[in-house]
């Protein structure tokens, strides 16, 4: 083969890397077919690709493919980090991959997809890519990190992990997103012993009760490492909007009103299809434990029948009751609290008045709206209050990565949380 004929090859598989392309690899040479694409790059002439012609300017996977004018020399390699990306999805190449771009923007790391689907005959594969995006739009440099994609047919994980754990970069964290629907420590085990921090989401969670029960268990071992359940994350506008709502700074209602909540309903998305709501969803059940932990209440009984759970609590001598509703919507996340509905008795200029709280999340709506009937607060029966909205524009899965790759969260409030919910899901039994 001619030295043209190498050079317009070896251009090629540049080109194709960069652009976020995946190139086969030999699995036992991932490693030295990286270093060979990036020397590659850093060899590439000066006078490479180049024209007068307008550049336009992208972000994501693609931004090489659609600057044909830009030099090789203008990729600047950058990684912080190491993301383990563990999917069991049909879809995992595309669906991840699309996720790890926008992680990228932010975080560039060195990421790992580890892909696994169950097969009687064993099989490895693996390829690899870049993912670049702009460092801003006059200097035209592109910022890349390196994907390494593996995909093992196969039964467990220990085969993939033996892998994946050489191609980490020493020295650097290891994250590892367990992007699945079953949590099973058994899975996990093998790549526990080279990460840093664990990230789940329980909104993805088949089974409800196991899926919570094995992140309890995962957070009490002794060498446990900090876990991050991306569903947690998303409750916080809705903490955030319920704290504020018992505001004495933020009426409808006043902190006097927390010690008289006798009723609370929450409702969520159970899908718009029959036989949807056959089980509890992880993340109302979240929130009322959260609830119950801040204000100390003590569950006493619980129940579950399709997809209705109900609970009783004792506070300072008085019964709470609480509810989990399914509500048939198409507009929100199967699973994702849609309302909360808290019904308090406050002392109020000598008498005891009935208060209401309703937060809603209205479909086609990215923000939360806190509203109050309140006769105290008013001077009016039955007058409705808003506190206006907390938004959840920006709770996206990637946004939600991002948030736990800056801060590494190791959280008591969500460790009593967690034990709380093991024990309503224990009551209803």
């Amino acid at each position: 083969m001619s030295s043209s004929t190498d050079k317009r090859k070896s251009t090629t598989e540049t080109n194709n890397f960069l652009s976020g392309r995946l190139s086969q690899v030999d699995v036992q040479r991932i490693e030295r077919e990286l270093k060979d694409l990036w020397r590659a790059i850093d060899d590439a002439k000066p006078d490479a690709q180049t024209s007068d012609a307008p550049v336009k300017v992208t972000e994501g996977k693609d931004a090489y493919a659609n600057q044909s004018t830009t030099k090789p020399s203008n990729v600047m390699r950058a990684c912080t980090a190491n993301i383990v990306l563990f999917s069991e999805d049909v879809d995992a190449e595309v669906q991840a991959s699309a996720v790890l771009d926008e992680v990228a923007i932010r975080h560039p790391s060195r990421a790992i997809l580890a892909i696994s689907r169950r097969a009687s005959e064993q099989r490895l594969e693996a390829w690899v890519s870049a993912r670049c995006h702009m460092a801003d739009s006059k200097s035209l440099k592109q910022i890349c990190s390196e994907q390494i994609t593996v995909r093992y047919d196969g039964e467990g994980t220990r085969e993939l992990a033996s892998v994946v754990s050489p191609l980490v970069i020493n020295d650097l964290p290891v994250v590892l997103w367990w992007r699945a629907n079953r949590l099973d420590r058994g899975y996990l085990e093998p790549f526990s012993r080279f990460i840093d921090m664990l990230i789940v989401d329980s909104l993805r969670a088949a089974d409800a009760k196991s899926f919570i029960k094995e992140m309890s268990g995962l957070i009490s071992q002794p060498t446990r490492k900090p876990l991050f359940d991306l569903n947690w994350g998303r409750l916080i506008p809705w903490r955030r909007a319920i704290a504020d709502a018992f505001s004495d700074a933020a009426p409808p209602m006043s902190l006097p009103s927390l010690a008289g909540i006798s009723k609370v309903v929450i409702s969520y998305a159970s899908g718009s299809g029959e036989g949807k709501a056959t089980a509890i969803a992880v993340q109302p059940l979240l929130l009322l434990a959260w609830l119950s932990t801040r204000l100390g209440w003590s569950g006493q009984s619980a129940s579950l029948s399709e997809g209705k759970f109900s609970a009783q609590f004792s506070a300072n001598g008085k019964t709470v009751n609480a509810s989990i509703e399914p509500f048939q919507s198409d507009k929100l996340s199967e699973g994702a609290v849609c309302s909360v509905v808290i019904e308090a008795e406050t002392p109020c200029e000598g008498k005891v008045i009935a208060e209401r709280m309703i937060a809603e999340q209205r479909p086609g709506s990215p923000c939360i709206y806190v509203l109050s009937d309140s006769d105290c607060r008013k001077g009016e029966p039955g007058a409705e209050v808003g506190t206006g909205a907390e938004s959840l524009v920006e709770l996206t899965e990637a946004r939600l990565i991002d948030f736990a790759m800056e801060s590494m969260p190791d959280d008591q409030v969500f460790r009593h949380t967690l034990d709380c919910t093991v024990k309503l899901i224990d009551l209803a039994k």
